[in-house]
């Protein structure tokens, strides 16, 4: 069977076809955006920093020749396409059409071979190891493997949302367990993906099974519904009461204990709406209307779009946080869609902002740039990522239980900040060193599937997938991709210090690693005088020195601080 499948199927930019639905994808051009014009005026270098920035929060990554035109070198750097800018932003509000749906399925998850036919029509899976007791794998698979589009971006958003403490289905409590991280996710992502409010999608959350297993008391539920999403904390005898009168409104609904495997119940013999309770301004009788003043509150909106901006600027002042809340609530916003792509496109984060990244950001965003697929065949970042990175168990050195950043696991959510204390960062340091960067045969393309993987074997057929090519070579080969054959050494260099950091070396850094290259003879001079990546193997000119160089470099790299941070373009 031969498939035309999308660019990006595997985790890299990828553009939804043109027979998707773009009536309501648009840039972003608010006043306190970065529009396509502001863009513009950046060096070529800077904005390609600003696109993985933007890019790397939501786990993906633009590798710099798919960017750049590196067959003109990158001494005066040519961007292949002047309007990325606006093409990135219209990319994450268009839906995939529902055969492109259907096909990315098939290459995320696998395809068996149908046996009524007589040619082998199975797609190989991209990632393998599911836990059914780790439900956010699937989400994670497809977020990281979709085509850039809304149904990729809203499935990151409704992972990203269940690590807040708005939606976290707290796996570490004892009244909580995977079915809980299973309603959370699907509740989020098929509210998002069809478009419903902000308001709406709280007010049916607020009586969701999983939303009682946390708070697990009717008072504790209004106490929490308060805090959580008003961002009314109990400080005055006022709001003391509110809770109290809340949790009377509540008083019918109970969760019942673990031998009846905390269940929502409700007392029949409390009879709803016979007395009124005084919350804010306003009276409510049950815990519907409790619900229905919670998300006609004032202080809703805001205090969403505080728990998102919290993540994004962490680091940056109070004054700074609130005025981008201010700038995005006198927007109208009406769904999360609306939050995020205010928040990930403004230039108080894009521009301004520095702040450490976390683990997910640093570690997916650099593969992603790094053309990254996981066919690659190198363990710990293949088929099984979602098993070592992903999962609450995991041992491995990428597992992100021991960076302090679990996910779904924390009745708080995680922390709006990345947790740099001394062990959790040697965990971060050590998995990001030693299991992505310097694990090149993960990421550059020597380990990734070729045609001739399926051309020659021993039942002949096309690729079920699309051939993709690594960071430095051509596929299951260790020949240098043509948008990398004609760079110079020192282009090299910058092509390596682009992806990682999103900056050329500086001038002590090209000397000190031209003469390293050419020392440990993986950079030779040719017959013009130019230093270049040295060519083996008679005519084959086989350039398998190349990610050897880099390995070196990124081991520099990753000894540097500016590696773990988000730096500002506007100091």
């Amino acid at each position: 069977m031969s498939l035309v499948v999308l660019s990006g199927c595997t985790p890299d930019p990828g553009l939804p076809s043109d027979g998707s639905s773009r009536s309501t994808a648009k840039p972003i051009t608010y006043s306190f955006t970065l529009t396509q014009s502001e863009f513009d005026q950046l060096s070529p270098e800077d904005q390609y920093m600003v696109v993985n920035k933007a890019m790397s929060t939501f786990m993906r990554g633009m590798p710099a020749d798919e960017f750049f035109d590196t067959s003109q070198g990158l001494v005066s750097p040519v961007v292949r396409d002047v309007s990325s800018w606006t093409r990135l932003q219209t990319q994450l509000q268009t839906p995939l059409t529902s055969e492109e749906l259907l096909l990315n399925e098939q290459l995320v998850f696998g395809f068996p071979d149908d046996p009524e036919t007589t040619e082998d029509d199975s797609i190989p899976a991209l990632f393998t190891s599911f836990d059914d007791n780790q439900p956010h794998q699937i989400y994670v698979a497809r977020f990281l493997g979709y085509p850039l589009s809304h149904d990729q971006f809203s499935h990151w958003m409704a992972y990203f949302l269940a690590n807040t403490i708005m939606f976290s289905p707290a796996y570490e409590m004892e009244s909580t367990d995977h079915q809980d991280i299973s309603r959370t996710l699907g509740y989020l992502q098929t509210h998002i993906d069809s478009g419903s409010s902000v308001q709406t999608v709280i007010r049916g959350w607020l009586h969701n099974l999983s939303r009682w297993r946390v708070s697990r008391s009717a008072e504790n539920h209004a106490l929490e519904m308060l805090e959580l999403y008003l961002g009314i904390f109990n400080d005055s005898e006022e709001e003391q009461q509110n809770t109290i009168n809340g949790g009377k409104a509540c008083a019918p609904w109970s969760l019942t204990d673990a031998s009846d495997n905390y269940q929502l119940d409700k007392d029949p013999l409390i009879v709803e709406g016979v007395k009124a309770y005084r919350v804010f301004d306003q009276y409510v009788s049950t815990c519907d209307e409790l619900y229905d003043a919670v998300v006609g509150h004032p202080n809703l909106m805001p205090r969403v779009t505080e728990v998102i901006v919290n993540y994004f600027l962490d680091g940056s002042s109070a004054e700074i946080k609130n005025s981008l809340i201010s700038d995005i609530v006198r927007t109208g916003p009406q769904t999360f869609d609306d939050i995020f792509l205010s928040v990930i496109f403004s230039e108080a984060f894009l521009l301004y902002s520095e702040r450490p990244k976390t683990f997910e950001e640093n570690a997916f965003g650099f593969l992603g740039a790094m053309s990254w697929s996981p066919r690659s065949r190198q363990w710990p970042i293949d088929h099984r990522t979602l098993q070592t990175v992903f999962h609450r168990n995991s041992s491995a050195s990428v597992a992100l239980r021991a960076k302090g950043w679990a996910p779904m696991e924390y009745k708080i959510g995680r922390t709006p900040f990345v947790p740099l204390d001394v062990l959790s960062f040697a965990s971060y340091h050590k998995g990001i060193r030693e299991s992505i960067l310097l694990n090149t045969r993960a990421w550059d393309g020597e380990r990734y599937p070729e045609e001739s993987d399926f051309t020659e074997a021993a039942e002949p057929r096309d690729a079920p997938f699309e051939i993709k090519h690594g960071a430095f070579y051509q596929a299951g080969t260790e020949n240098l991709k043509q948008t990398l054959e004609d760079l110079t050494a020192e282009e090299m260099i910058d092509y390596i210090f682009l992806s990682a950091l999103g900056r050329r070396a500086t001038e002590d850094e090209m000397d000190t690693w031209i003469a390293e290259g050419l020392e440990r003879y993986m950079v030779e001079v040719d017959e013009d005088g130019n230093n270049i990546m040295r060519k083996t193997n008679g005519d084959r000119f086989w350039e398998y020195y190349t990610d050897d160089y880099a390995e070196i470099i990124l081991d520099y790299i990753t000894r540097l601080p500016e590696f773990y941070y988000y730096r500002a373009v506007t100091q």
